[in-house]
């Protein structure tokens, strides 16, 4: 698998890829949501743009993120300075306080099929009572196996493609969509259903609303999901 792009490059992602509107749903959602004076983590925050965003918003909120990439977490420390970041791996990071609300937003694919339910049953002791976690991820249409998992990795990557080109994104974000198109149908990632996903999050937590922000045709089962999950 390349490289996750450069910080800069990841940023402007967010604003020609239709993952931007499950963003924008989730911004609005903590905004609306989050006790006053209250915590959010976020797990995999990458340069930190979500969080620099609540800050906008909420600036009563204690915001903190980790991530495993250190380019990142440099580009998030100096960009947001009055939010807390450190290096860490979500598989074996453990807080040493819970928060309101705990955050994974189009990450658990970078994690191998085998631990991510491994890292979901971590969550909930994260997350102090009253609070929720919102995890939200791109999926792809179900499948019984790996030719039909290939077509549907394709598939998705082929559609984000295009409406990122139409979203008026520029070479370098183009690039970066064309990467996740390879590392998606060769399994250098490890997008999976939203029918296969969901049962975990049931697992670990007791109450799960699922919302799609992308495609609007909810006949299709990929796209771009978000799920709050409450403890």
């Amino acid at each position: 698998m390349k490289e996750l792009p450069p910080s800069d490059v990841y940023e402007r992602e967010l604003y020609y890829m239709p993952y931007k509107d499950s963003i924008n749903a989730i911004l609005n959602y903590i905004i609306s949501n989050t006790p006053k004076n209250g915590s959010v983590l976020d797990l995999m925050c990458g340069p930190g743009y979500l969080l620099g965003e609540i800050r906008k918003k909420r600036p009563d909120l204690k915001l903190s993120g980790v991530d495993i990439d250190k380019r990142y977490i440099t580009h998030a420390k100096k960009k947001y300075p009055n939010i807390h970041f450190e290096v860490g791996d979500v598989l074996i990071w453990t807080p040493e306080k819970k928060f309101d609300v705990v955050l994974c937003t189009g990450s658990i694919h970078h994690i191998e099929y085998k631990k991510q339910e491994d890292f979901v049953k971590r969550i909930p002791s994260m997350i102090s009572l009253g609070g929720f976690s919102i995890l939200s991820d791109c999926h792809i249409n179900d499948y019984k196996n790996e030719i039909e998992r290939k077509i549907a990795a394709a598939k998705l990557g082929y559609e984000y493609l295009i409406a990122t080109i139409k979203n008026g994104a520029d070479e370098e974000v183009i690039e970066a969509t064309v990467d996740i198109l390879n590392n998606d149908v060769l399994m250098n990632e490890y997008k999976t259903s939203i029918k296969k996903r969901l049962p975990i999050y049931k697992k670990y937590f007791p109450k799960v609303k699922v919302n799609k922000t992308w495609p609007k045709n909810k006949e299709e089962g990929y796209g771009d999901y978000w799920v709050i999950c409450e403890v």
